[in-house]
C-alpha cells in the first residue's frame, strides 16, 4: 500500500503558515468572514479569499454541519468489522454500508478491523435488532462501542501544534487567535 493510500500525500497540496493560521481561525469561529480573517491577520481580503477557495478546491477544507445526535435523543455507536468471510460477504457488507441511512460515517481502515463505522438510531436496542444484526451476519468479527458522551473534539489545538512544529521560528501571528 502506498503512502498516499494511507492518508499521506507527497504530491498533494501543502499548507504554509498562513493556510494553517486561516484554518485555525476558521475552526475557532466557523462564521468568520473573509473580511474578519483579513482584519485578524492584517492581510488583504483578496489574499484570504484566494487561499480559502484554493483549500476548498483542493479538498483540504470542507464546509459541513455537525449534528449532536445525543441531544436529539438518539443512540450512537462506533462499529468495527472485518470481512474475512470472503468476497461475497464483503460485497454485501459494502452494499449495506452504502445504502443504510443509519450508517452516517464509514471508513476503510488498517488494523484490527477492515471497516469502522458510526451508526445512529433511535435507541441501542433498535440499532442492535436492525443494522447491527444485518452487519453481524456478514462480518467475520463485529465490535460495537456505544457512545455515551463526547469528551473531546479539538481540531484547533492540533492546527496550532502543526503550525508551530512546521514553522517554529515564525510565531508572531499565533498570539492573535489564542
Amino acid at each position: 500500500m502506498s503512502s498516499a493510500d494511507m492518508g499521506a500525500t507527497e504530491t498533494g497540496p501543502t499548507a504554509d503558515q498562513l493556510d494553517l493560521l486561516l484554518l485555525e481561525a476558521m475552526v475557532h469561529n466557523p462564521d468568520i468572514s473573509y473580511k474578519g480573517l483579513a482584519e485578524l491577520f492584517r492581510i488583504d481580503q483578496r489574499t484570504v479569499a484566494k487561499r480559502v477557495r484554493k483549500m476548498m478546491s483542493d479538498g483540504v477544507l470542507k464546509r459541513s454541519i455537525e449534528v449532536d445526535w445525543a441531544k436529539l435523543g438518539l443512540a450512537q455507536a462506533l462499529v468495527g468489522s472485518t470481512t474475512a468471510r470472503g468476497i461475497e460477504y464483503a460485497r454485501k457488507l459494502n452494499e449495506i454500508v452504502d445504502t443504510d441511512p443509519r450508517i452516517v460515517e464509514s471508513y476503510e481502515t488498517l488494523g484490527s478491523y477492515h471497516y469502522f463505522m458510526k451508526i445512529v438510531d433511535a435507541d441501542a436496542y433498535r440499532m442492535r435488532d436492525s443494522v447491527l444484526r444485518e452487519l453481524d451476519v456478514l462480518a467475520a468479527d463485529l465490535t460495537t462501542i456505544l457512545i455515551t458522551k463526547r469528551i473531546k473534539q479539538d481540531y484547533r489545538s492540533f492546527l496550532r501544534y502543526l503550525r508551530e512544529t512546521k514553522f517554529p521560528r515564525t510565531r508572531e501571528r499565533s498570539s492573535v487567535i489564542r
